[in-house]
């Protein structure tokens, strides 16, 4: 569920192909999303955990499929997902919220 409207971003998935090739440099595949800066400060106020050595959170969307050590892009910045956290609302995943590096 979006509230606001996101920023358009790049996903870069790694290793997503053959189940062998965990370590693979060339097994990426990239993916245009949609991404919503989520506040830092208002983490702690609703019960979220935060990453210590996390620089950001970004909410996406239940059907983008992605996995710590992935890497977002957005507005030409690189960045590293280090946690990803489900939300849940009425017994179904509702979005993703990631902390990224």
């Amino acid at each position: 569920m979006y509230n606001v409207n996101g920023f358009p971003a790049v996903l870069i998935q790694n290793n997503r192909g053959i189940e062998t090739s965990y370590y693979d440099d060339q097994d990426k595949t990239e993916v245009d999303i949609v991404a919503c800066p989520y506040n830092v400060d208002i983490t702690d106020r609703f019960g979220m955990y935060s990453v210590p050595e996390a620089e950001g959170y970004f909410i996406l969307k239940n059907t983008v499929d992605v996995k710590e050590g992935d890497q977002l892009i957005i507005d030409g910045r690189t960045f590293s997902i280090i946690k990803v956290q489900d939300n849940w609302i009425w017994n179904k995943i509702a979005n993703f919220t990631v902390a990224v590096k």
